[in-house]
């Protein structure tokens, strides 16, 4: 699917891909890790790939196979490879945490293989999210 880089295109994903998924006898555990992972790198692509603004398009794409559902995001925002981003440190409790920062750790545990590639002036993540046995 295309998505306009709006806010608006967050929730039309999430929702494209619930209505891939029905029916597909997915656990409640995988479905819960599709949707954070989507809505993680959607967020960060809203974010942070324009900064000079203006309307782009976010390709996404989501394939279910056997053993895993492979998500695939493409965009031309400015490169930017999360795989080879430091992550952060997990607070040590309540008291220092600060909200942001963790969703590349999120992610991060949630997918069984990242893929990143920059190809013709695009960023184009792939996402595998193991299916539960």
């Amino acid at each position: 699917m295309k998505l306009d880089n709006q806010p608006a295109a967050l929730e039309t994903a999430r929702l494209a891909l619930l209505d891939h998924l029905a029916g597909r006898a997915l656990s409640a555990r995988t479905v819960y890790r599709l949707e954070l992972v989507l809505e993680e790198i959607l967020m960060n692509l809203l974010s942070h790939a324009h900064p000079a603004g203006g309307v782009h398009v976010i390709e996404f794409t989501a394939q279910v196979q056997p053993a895993a559902v492979v998500l695939t995001f493409s965009d031309d925002g400015i490169p930017f490879d999360p795989l080879q981003q430091p992550l952060a440190e997990r607070p040590r409790s309540l008291d220092t945490a600060v909200p942001g920062g963790l969703g590349l750790l999120l992610t991060r545990k949630a997918v069984s293989d990242a893929r990143y590639e920059r190809v013709d002036g695009r960023n184009w993540l792939t996402l595998q999210v193991a299916l539960d046995p």
